[in-house]
């Protein structure tokens, strides 16, 4: 009886050990996502922030990912931007570009990298954008991009539409 004791007390201790290294295998051995190394972006909201001004904001945001991790650029850089933002007003029933060479709709993503091991970026990004405020009642929306500091560019997206209501 010791002996078919001590043989079963072997096999629960094999299991038990089996069972460990099964477990530290499979979640040792968790797949990483991999992304390209163009950045990818995907509209989230457009949301609108009324003030007793005339410069009412919006807040823009979409998520992106980017496969080598290079997002954002340094505080010191003062030349590149990262986002590029065009602006669409309704005209009669269409959608039309207001462009104002004056101040252009850029934006600076701050310096980003990846931590650990994967060398991958998935986030969120937020801008507030001041809309035309020149045009009352106007439907407006955004189409934009952004590049990564290798200066890949990535795909164009579009965003929902928002009666300002300026008066």
């Amino acid at each position: 009886i010791s002996y078919l004791y001590m043989t079963m007390e072997k096999r629960i201790f094999k299991f038990c050990i089996f069972a460990l290294l099964s477990t530290f295998i499979f979640v040792g051995c968790k797949e990483e996502n991999t992304y390209p190394t163009t950045p990818e972006i995907e509209f989230v909201s457009l949301t609108k922030f009324d003030s007793a001004s005339q410069l009412d904001s919006l807040e823009l945001v979409f998520s992106f990912t980017d496969g080598n991790g290079d997002v954002g650029t340094p505080e010191i850089d003062t030349l590149n931007r990262d986002v590029f933002v065009k602006f669409f007003e309704m005209k009669n029933g269409v959608f039309v570009e207001f462009v104002n060479l004056a101040a252009p709709l850029e934006y600076k993503i701050p310096f980003l990298f990846p931590r650990g091991n994967n060398s991958s970026l998935v986030g969120e990004i937020k801008i507030n954008v001041e809309y035309n405020y020149f045009q009352p009642n106007d439907t407006i929306r955004y189409e934009l991009y952004m590049r990564d500091r290798a200066r890949h560019k990535s795909n164009t997206i579009t965003t929902s539409t928002i009666v300002t209501n300026v008066q």
